[in-house]
């Protein structure tokens, strides 16, 4: 261990780091995971955006969305909403155009990061083993 201190603090700093290492380890075999996952799947109700929702529950930070796997195999959050009409736009205005979607980079806190990297490999290869089977 790096830090010598016996306090909690530094016991804690050090357990962060720990989990962060674990969760690059997984982030690794989860790329790969998501690049042999071909064609990759949309997300379910998305027009535009393709990824595989990390279902977690008991994350730390309560304020992530929805985070899904990219066909990269990245953790994004993915963002879904209604755009502003365009000047200048003739007649009713059309839903699909006016739709959003977003994948956004997110700050995870290294615990969190662990979580969703290791729900994602659980459904890229929870898919994976569907679509071998049929």
């Amino acid at each position: 261990m790096s830090d010598t201190s016996d306090t909690p603090t530094a016991d804690l700093r050090e357990a962060d780091r720990a989990l962060a290492r674990a969760a690059d380890e997984i982030e690794a075999l989860l790329r790969s995971a998501a690049q042999r996952l071909r064609p990759f799947p949309p997300f379910p109700g998305a027009l535009f955006s393709y990824g595989v929702e990390a279902e977690v529950d008991g994350v730390r930070d309560r304020s992530v969305g929805c985070i899904v796997v990219t066909e990269e195999g990245d953790l994004k959050e993915l963002q879904i909403g209604i755009g502003e009409e365009g000047p200048g736009m003739l007649g009713p205005p059309d839903p699909v155009s006016m739709r959003e979607e977003r994948l956004v980079e997110v700050a995870l806190h290294p615990y969190d990061r662990l979580l969703f990297a290791y729900a994602g490999l659980r459904a890229v290869e929870a898919l994976r083993q569907a679509r071998e089977s049929s």
